[in-house]
C-alpha cells in the first residue's frame, strides 16, 4: 500500500532493507550507486518534463498571439467596411435613380 502511494506521488523514494549481514559494506555500496542512479535518471525526468512544458508554453502563445491577430484583422475589415459605408452616405442622400412612371408601372409583377 505505502509503495503504491509512494509510486504514484511521482517522488523519488529508497528505504535501506534486506542488507547482507555478511558484507553490509558491500549491500550500502551497491544500494548507494543505485540510488544515485534513479535521482540522475528522476533528474533526467525533471529536466525533459520541463522542457515539455517550456515547448506546450511557447505553443500556446504562438497560437494565442494567431488568435489575436486573426480577430485585430477582422475587427479592421469591419471598420474598414464601416468607413466606405459611412463615405457612400457622406453627401446626407442616395444617389439619384432616374426612372419615369411608365417604366415603375411595367415593372410590377402581373396579380
Amino acid at each position: 500500500m505505502v509503495e503504491e502511494i509512494v509510486e504514484h506521488s511521482g517522488t523519488p523514494y529508497f528505504c535501506f532493507k534486506d542488507i547482507d549481514e555478511n558484507k553490509p559494506s558491500g549491500s550500502i555500496k551497491i544500494r548507494v550507486e543505485t540510488i544515485a542512479y534513479f535521482l540522475s535518471r528522476h533528474r533526467e525526468d525533471l529536466a525533459d518534463s520541463r522542457k515539455k512544458k517550456i515547448d506546450i508554453d511557447r505553443q500556446l502563445a504562438e497560437f494565442e498571439a494567431c488568435i489575436r491577430r486573426e480577430a485585430l484583422r477582422k475587427r479592421l475589415e469591419q471598420i474598414d467596411s464601416d468607413e466606405r459605408v459611412a463615405r457612400a452616405f457622406a453627401g446626407g442622400h442616395l444617389p439619384k435613380i432616374d426612372v419615369d412612371l411608365a417604366t415603375l408601372a411595367n415593372s410590377r409583377p402581373a396579380a
